[in-house]
C-alpha cells in the first residue's frame, strides 16, 4: 500500500509529481509570496547550523536548493548533499549551484524515510519547510538521526501554529486570499497550492514537534519563533 502524507492524506507519489509540476514558478512565488522573509529565515536557520570548514551536511527534502546555497554562501568550504523526491526540483537547484564545485554540491533523488547513507555520515543536516511533507513524520526524523554523527546538529524550519490569535488569523487570512489565488495564477496548478495551505493549517505544534524529535534521540536545543510566530526554528543536536 502506498504511504499517505499524514496531513493531506495525499499518497508520496503524488506529492512528488505535484513539486515536479510546480517547480518553473516554485522560486518566484516563495519569494514574491513570503515578501522576502524566506531568505531572512533561511539564513538565521544557516547561522544556528554554524557548519564548519570540511563538514558535510545533508539538505533533506532540499527542494531547489537554497537551504544549502545559502550555507555555501556563508561557508564555502563545506560540502552538500541534496536529497528530494522531486527530479525537477533537483535540476533546478543544480542549475542554480554555479560556481560551486560537483564534489560540493551533491544531489541524489530520494525520500527522508529511506536515506540510502550510513549510520553517522553527516555533521549537521537541515529541513527547511519539508517535514510536513515526509511520508511518516517519525520515520523521517529517525533517518535524520541515525545518519548524523554523534554531536551532530540541525537545523529545521517549518510553520506551526504557535502564534497569537491575531497573527494567526492574518496569517491564514493571507492564506487564504493571497497565497492560493496568486499561487494558483502564477503556477497554474490550484491543487498545489491549496494542499501547501492545507498541509500548514493541519501542521503539528512546536511542542508536539519536540516531542516528535526527542523520541527518535534528538535534543531540541532551541526554538526560536521567527516574524512574530509565522515560523519556528529548531535547533536540535544527537547526543
Amino acid at each position: 500500500m502506498e504511504s499517505e502524507n499524514p496531513v493531506s492524506g495525499t499518497p508520496a507519489r503524488e506529492v512528488a509529481e505535484m513539486f515536479d509540476r510546480i517547480s518553473p514558478t516554485y522560486d518566484l512565488l516563495n519569494h514574491l509570496l513570503s515578501l522576502g522573509v524566506d531568505r531572512r529565515w533561511r539564513r538565521t536557520a544557516i547561522k544556528h547550523l554554524a557548519a564548519q570548514t570540511g563538514e558535510t551536511i545533508l539538505d533533506c527534502g532540499a527542494g531547489t536548493g537554497d537551504m544549502s546555497l545559502t550555507a555555501h554562501e556563508v561557508n564555502p568550504h563545506i560540502r552538500t548533499v541534496l536529497v528530494d523526491p522531486a527530479l525537477a526540483m533537483l535540476t533546478r537547484a543544480d542549475a542554480k549551484a554555479g560556481c560551486i564545485k560537483p564534489c560540493q554540491f551533491l544531489l541524489m533523488r530520494g525520500v527522508a524515510e529511506r536515506l540510502p547513507f550510513a549510520d553517522a555520515s553527516f555533521d549537521g543536516f537541515m529541513v527547511a519547510f519539508g517535514i510536513r511533507n515526509f511520508e511518516n513524520l517519525p520515520g523521517g526524523m529517525s533517518e535524520l538521526c541515525r545518519t548524523l554523527k554523534p554531536g551532530g546538529r540541525g537545523v529545521i524550519l517549518e510553520f506551526t501554529p504557535d502564534r497569537s490569535r491575531w497573527i494567526d488569523r492574518i496569517f491564514r487570512g493571507y492564506m487564504q486570499r493571497v497565497l492560493i489565488p496568486i499561487g494558483a495564477r502564477i503556477s497554474r496548478n490550484a491543487v498545489a497550492y491549496a494542499y501547501l495551505t492545507n498541509t500548514v493549517a493541519g501542521f503539528l505544534s512546536a511542542e508536539e514537534l519536540a516531542h516528535v524529535f526527542a523520541g527518535v534521540g534528538l535534543t531540541c536545543r532551541k526554538q526560536i519563533r521567527l516574524s512574530a510566530g509565522i515560523a519556528t526554528l529548531f535547533v536540535v543536536e544527537k547526543p
